[in-house]
């Protein structure tokens, strides 16, 4: 599983950064980013639900 933030999105309101550290982190301009470009095992449902939190829908899970 990948997942990506869209950067035409997101707004750097750090809700997915403060839900999962582990997969995002704020990066340049302050746009969210993957720390992982693949979900490590066992944080799937993690990506998802924090993908489900994100209210502007920036986070795109990918197969």
């Amino acid at each position: 599983m990948k997942v990506k933030v869209d950067p035409d999105l997101c707004t750097g309101c750090e809700d997915c950064t403060q839900a999962c550290p582990a997969l995002f982190e704020l990066g340049a301009d302050w746009i969210a980013v993957p720390v992982h470009e693949t979900v490590p095992e066992g944080m799937e449902e993690e990506a998802r639900n924090t993908a489900n939190l994100c209210q502007f829908e920036a986070i795109l899970i990918q197969a």
